[in-house]
């Protein structure tokens, strides 16, 4: 019971602190201290979101921009996980890459811009790739770091139960490292949305970040805030709906933690 009103508090107290943003946000700009146009009152943005909704361009552009940081993500992050616990796990093949691998995280995606162009051209590739190589490195650290640094003792326990090479690292060493991968593909999500924005400007046609470049062309700075809240929203939504998949995945995952909070 106390974990489930702790729980009702944090909902309350999220609600309670965005409401007062934005009656603070409202408030500001129709005191006349700021020029509405530069920063338009957040009625003004949800007048310009409802004109975008009920012609269908919103929607358009969401569920590109959805499919591009979804399929970027999951390349991103199924190659980093996989190169993590494949380094982790093979010191000589971690030995012989990893310098390679450090220099290229030292690269911004967004220096890939012009080559993901001239690579995969205009279309989907290049915005894909450019969100797969953001989402690669945050992961593949993690993951690097969970295997690499498994509790030993779990390690010792599971062999002396004969558990041995991929059984070890399906059922001992993965286990040990969910924590760190979890945290690893947590960050990727938001990774993935940041630069989706700078992917769509390499010659998109459609998606939030093109209606976000569109409106500054056209100085349209309220659908410019649409875009903005869209971003956050669907950052915000995609944070809750993977912790939600990693809870009904892995109901393990965080139940110590509960306990103590309802304890």
């Amino acid at each position: 019971m106390t974990a489930r009103r702790g729980r009702r508090l944090s909902v309350s107290l999220g609600i309670a602190g965005t409401t007062l943003f934005f009656i603070g946000w409202e408030a500001l700009s129709r005191s006349g201290l700021v020029n509405t146009v530069m920063l338009p009152a957040p009625t003004t943005v949800i007048q310009a979101a409802w004109a975008l909704s009920t012609s269908g361009q919103l929607l358009f552009h969401l569920v590109a921009s959805l499919w591009r940081s979804a399929a970027g993500f999951a390349t991103g992050g199924a190659l980093g996980v996989l190169l993590g616990l494949t380094m982790a796990r093979l010191p000589r093949f971690s030995d012989t890459i990893y310098p390679l691998v450090q220099m290229a995280r030292a690269i911004p995606a967004l220096a890939f811009v012009p080559l993901a162009v001239f690579w995969f051209g205009i279309g989907e590739g290049s915005k894909i790739f450019l969100i797969a190589w953001g989402v690669f490195f945050p992961t593949w650290v993690n993951t690097f770091i969970g295997v690499r640094d498994a509790n030993e003792l779990l390690i010792r326990a599971g062999a002396s139960l004969g558990a041995r090479g991929w059984r070890m690292t399906a059922f001992v060493i993965i286990p040990s490292a969910l924590p760190f991968i979890i945290a690893g593909l947590r960050i990727s999500l938001a990774v993935a949305l940041m630069i989706l924005v700078a992917a769509e400007l390499t010659g998109a046609v459609f998606g939030v970040g093109y209606l976000i470049q569109m409106s500054q062309m056209v100085f349209r700075v309220d659908q410019m805030f649409v875009g903005l809240v869209v971003l956050g929203v669907l950052g915000f939504a995609s944070d809750l709906l993977f912790n939600r998949i990693v809870a009904l995945l892995l109901p393990w995952y965080g139940a110590e933690r509960t306990r103590e909070t309802s304890s």
